[in-house]
């Protein structure tokens, strides 16, 4: 994407709620999970769940995924 006439890398909603899961996986947060749970609850009709579930697998976070998007782990509270 270009800003002000630069390049600029934006981040896709799926991989914020990725990096946010793995990193939960590294350092356990309720704060990690209710950031995730968060973008899932703002675009969860704009995901691209196929990707979100290939790229979870690969990365061994798919049961946390699954919990998000069923809704079991809900946004954080501020």
């Amino acid at each position: 994407m270009t800003l002000f006439g630069e390049p600029a890398w934006i981040t896709a909603a799926e991989d914020s709620i990725l990096h946010k899961l793995v990193w939960n996986n590294i350092t356990p947060s309720e704060r990690q999970l209710g950031d995730a749970a968060g973008v899932v609850a703002v675009q969860f009709e704009k995901l691209d769940k196929s990707y979100l579930k290939t790229w979870a697998e690969a990365l061994g976070v798919s049961v946390e995924l699954n919990r998000l998007l069923s809704g079991e782990i809900k946004p954080k509270r501020t």
